[in-house]
């Protein structure tokens, strides 16, 4: 499978899988090494991810380079009027 096959595969399997949400995740590879980089909401969802591809035939290796979001305690709403 070349890289762009592998990208694609990593894609679909990322985006189908229903603990997480991949939309901003950006997918990089290079000769099998897939790199992740983006922001995720929480530690379990990027431990989802490395899950998910753990164990994808032809990726060599996987760099989870995702950052988790912080989450502000109010919503947009709670700052109106002041």
């Amino acid at each position: 499978m070349n890289d762009l096959q592998l990208k694609d595969e990593v894609s679909k399997r990322l985006l189908s899988n229903g603990e997480m949400d991949a939309h901003n995740i950006e997918i990089i590879v290079d000769q099998g090494v897939v790199i992740l980089e983006g922001d995720v909401n929480g530690r379990h969802a990027k431990r989802v991810v490395e899950k998910c591809l753990a164990e994808m035939e032809g990726i060599r290796n996987v760099e989870n380079r995702l950052k988790v979001r912080r989450i502000s305690r109010f919503s947009d709403n709670s700052m109106h009027g002041f």
